[in-house]
């Protein structure tokens, strides 16, 4: 936009109003393109807005099409205090009776005592050889080695064992004794095959942390005080050992905390609350991308009774968010074949639509869930009939990859969701070009008249110069005449 100066001072002329009425006159060309891309964003923003809904419910519609959703089981123990255990995706119905004998431990060291934690002790490596049958000469299943520092006190041997983050943790402790200080060296994991054994390169050094299991005393003065033990466990008969308290393979799907020695009985059974969680975030989401497309779409004749050019939402009368409400209502209302000849739909499980048009009708045409019916059907033996309504009785059939591939289809490259949003991007590019093009256009007008302006006030001013002076002139030889 060009500045308009104080034209007019110099001539007395009122120019600089004069100029700016033609600006504003100029500047109503603006206004038509203004409304237009306003209008362009709002509808390009309000698809921006579908689609993230679309991609919610396509969301839902693919957990409900993933067999294993409807699959879902939960694992109940009778005796927490024994055990906690969490069904996977992969567990399989069952009872178990479940007796634990042994908890899995890591094993734990203590050097001979130290006067000073901070005394020089001497340096080299220290290496430590894990495996569960060292204390019969058995091969180490694995070999760590630690330098020392320049620090070789107790105090340096802890923070390099910790250092180098082999599988031990290293702490020291205060007896309250003449000679308090004492080593801890305790394994990272449990299990017998974290058995440690210690030795060092300097004589000094494994005269502190030196430990060998196959020997009854040890030579360095470090005793166990835990010795390294397996997890031992009965499921059904079946004796168990584990390295860890925590099994995930014991039985299948599910992950059993150990906590402490006892029997206890566990069942795999039907989450049927997960699995009606599902439905319901299925509904959740058919019915706010519903809310949302009927705000987004409405008219309001009172509006226009009222003059309100604002009253026609952006997606009001648009052929492409028809189409996408159109083609879901259709799936939703649709039969599916349940594999015994028939077919089934979502009504089967109380999910009907809501016909009601009383009141305010802001629930007209959602979705609605009978819980009564939803619940008998998934505690007996309508789950089949869900996995066929969702996921189908041939891959890739079913409500659900249905709704999936549909959303999917519309959002790619030549789809109607994604040429729709194409087209708007398009056209606020061309919008805005044209702004810019007609915004230079009229300040290229307006320079042109403050340039012609400045020279009108310039010639006025010189020409009053002009006439101040000859009024001046023939006022001086009027007065030598008297």
């Amino acid at each position: 936009m060009v500045a308009i100066s104080n034209i007019g001072v110099g001539s007395g002329l009122d120019l600089k109003d004069l100029l700016e009425k033609i600006e504003a006159n100029e500047a109503a060309a603006l206004k038509p393109i203004a409304a237009e891309l306003e209008k362009t964003n709002s509808k390009f923003s309000a698809f921006g807005i579908i689609q993230n809904l679309l991609d919610a419910f396509q969301a839902t519609a693919q957990n409900l099409a993933n067999p294993k959703t409807l699959q879902t089981v939960k694992a109940s123990i009778a005796n927490s205090s024994v055990l906690s255990a969490v069904a996977g995706p992969d567990a399989v119905r069952g009872s178990y009776a479940i007796n634990v004998t042994k908890l899995a431990a890591a094993q734990s060291l203590v050097s001979k005592q130290v006067a000073d934690q901070k005394a020089t002790i001497s340096g080299g490596t220290i290496t430590i050889d894990f495996g569960a049958d060292l204390a019969t000469g058995g091969t180490p299943t694995s070999t760590k080695t630690i330098s020392l520092g320049s620090d070789s006190s107790l105090q340096g041997i802890r923070d390099a064992i910790n250092k180098a983050d082999v599988g031990v943790t290293a702490s020291i402790v205060n007896d309250g004794s003449n000679t308090p200080y004492r080593l801890v060296l305790t394994s990272s994991a449990t299990g017998t095959k974290s058995q440690m054994r210690i030795s060092a390169s300097d004589a000094n050094v494994a005269g502190v942390v030196g430990f060998d299991p196959s020997l009854t005393t040890q030579p360095s003065g470090m005793e166990e005080k835990v010795r390294a033990s397996d997890a031992m466990l009965d499921i059904n008969g079946t004796a168990i050992t584990s390295q860890s308290n925590v099994l995930t393979d014991a039985i299948q799907g599910v992950t059993l905390t150990l906590s402490q020695l006892g029997t206890t009985s566990m069942s795999v059974t039907q989450d049927d609350a997960a699995i009606e969680s599902a439905v319901q975030s299925f509904v959740s989401a058919y019915n706010a991308l519903l809310t949302k497309a009927s705000e987004l779409t409405a008219f309001s004749t009172e509006g226009v009774k009222l003059g309100d050019k604002s009253s026609s939402q952006p997606l009001n009368g648009d052929s492409t968010m028809r189409d996408i409400q159109t083609s879901l209502r259709k799936m939703l209302s649709g039969l599916f074949p349940d594999g015994k000849n028939g077919n089934v739909s979502l009504t089967d499980f109380g999910i009907t639509f809501n016909m009601n048009n009383s009141g305010s009708g802001q629930n007209f045409g959602k979705l609605s869930i009978d819980d009564k019916k939803l619940d008998a059907a998934i505690s007996g033996n309508g789950i089949k009939g869900m996995s066929a309504l969702f996921s189908g009785v041939t891959e890739g059939g079913g409500l659900g990859n249905a709704i999936s591939s549909y959303v999917k289809r519309i959002e790619d490259t030549n789809g109607s969701l994604k040429v729709a949003q194409d087209g708007l991007t398009r056209k606020i590019k061309d919008l805005n070009d044209s702004g810019e093009a007609m915004q230079q256009r009229i300040d290229d007008t307006i320079q042109r008249y403050q340039t012609q302006f400045t020279n009108l006030d310039l010639i006025v001013a010189r020409m009053k110069q002009t006439t101040s002076y000859l009024q001046q002139q023939f006022a001086a030889m009027n007065n030598g005449k008297s």
